[in-house]
């Protein structure tokens, strides 16, 4: 059998990861500055979402492939 997966969700490069990652952190710190006004729904969910994307990126980082030259 192949060693692909169907969901292979965890970024390949090391690249890739420290993107997603620039981009959890960015939308994390935005949404807490929204929610210091007050807590809502839309925030809340931003910030879980946020929090799945640097947790993402941090597994990509760990199980990343070197990249090719």
């Amino acid at each position: 059998m192949s060693e692909r997966k169907r969901w292979n969700f965890v970024p390949a490069t090391r690249t890739s990861s420290l993107v997603i990652l620039l981009v959890g952190v960015c939308v994390l710190l935005s949404t807490s500055y929204s929610l210091a006004d007050g807590v809502a729904v839309l925030p809340v969910a931003a910030v879980v979402l946020a929090v799945a994307t640097i947790a993402l990126a941090v597994a990509g980082l760990v199980r990343a492939r070197p990249e090719a030259d």
